[in-house]
């Protein structure tokens, strides 16, 4: 028999209700048009639990989270990442925004960047392959990186720091001799020097608690994340956002997400390459 016939079409109940639940833990949202990707996410853990109805997880997931929650959030994150990804926001930073943000640093130390859902780990180390490579541009470069993530199995591959191809695929050949180590046939380790002052930790963008040092941050990068939150969630992760960053400095989104309009917190900064938003003093 086939399997995949047991699980029952998700209702417009269900839908509801799971789309709530989700939207209210991390603020992802899947309205209509995005029902049927909800729908295939979860539905080979409901083969797996042996149920046949979407309401029976949602059930699970009200009385016993604690136990489903690895493998609830591994199906309904979006963990598409990979080195050197959109990098006119890193061109920015280096290239446009640096000398103002060490200009604000306190005591001559160390420049403290955040990547609010780091995934596993490639755009940290991404930003630290950049500063590498700029050393020449401005020789205090240091810098200290935090990066969290509501996916474990995620954070553990980051602190790991060991990748196959496809997380390598707009990675040149001369940058993977550079910077990575061959390990496998198809797996290269990150050289050591590059995952020194960078640490992973687990966390919600919704939650104050996941930010490790309040308003310390000279930039923040939260790119590809907020596309897929609901509205709601969208204003709590700016306040968020705004706490977590010092005035005068930086948040850097993806390209197709924007926060214009919706904070007095953030002034608009329109680089060559890219726009950024500014923490107001």
């Amino acid at each position: 028999m086939n399997l995949l016939s047991e699980v029952r079409t998700m209702t417009d109940e269900e839908h509801r209700l799971l789309n709530e639940f989700v939207s209210d833990l991390y603020g992802i949202s899947f309205p209509d048009e995005r029902r049927q990707l909800l729908e295939s996410r979860l539905k080979p853990r409901l083969q797996a639990l042996d149920m046949s109805r979407f309401m029976d997880y949602y059930l699970r997931l009200q009385y016993s989270f604690d136990e489903e929650a690895t493998s609830f959030t591994r199906l309904i994150t979006n963990n598409e990442s990979y080195f050197f990804r959109e990098t006119r926001q890193f061109d920015a930073l280096f290239e446009e925004a640096w000398p103002e943000i060490t200009k604000g640093v306190n005591n001559g130390g160390p420049v403290r960047i955040l990547c609010a859902g780091c995934s596993s780990g490639e755009e940290p180390y991404t930003l630290r392959i950049f500063s590498e490579t700029q050393r020449h541009l401005f020789p205090r470069l240091a810098m200290k990186i935090d990066g969290f993530d509501i996916d474990q199995d995620r954070l553990d591959r980051a602190t790991r720091a060991i990748y196959g191809r496809s997380s390598l695929r707009a990675t040149g050949e001369n940058q993977i001799r550079r910077f990575f180590t061959r390990t496998g046939s198809e797996l290269y380790s990150l050289n050591e020097h590059l995952r020194q002052d960078t640490r992973f930790s687990p966390g919600n963008i919704l939650d104050t608690s996941a930010y490790p040092n309040l308003g310390s941050y000279d930039a923040l990068f939260c790119r590809n994340v907020l596309i897929y939150f609901s509205e709601r969630a969208l204003h709590r992760a700016i306040e968020n956002f705004a706490r977590a960053v010092r005035p005068g400095g930086y948040l850097f989104l993806g390209h197709a997400e924007s926060i214009i309009g919706l904070s007095e917190a953030f002034e608009t900064v329109r680089f060559e390459r890219c726009i950024a938003y500014r923490r107001s003093r």
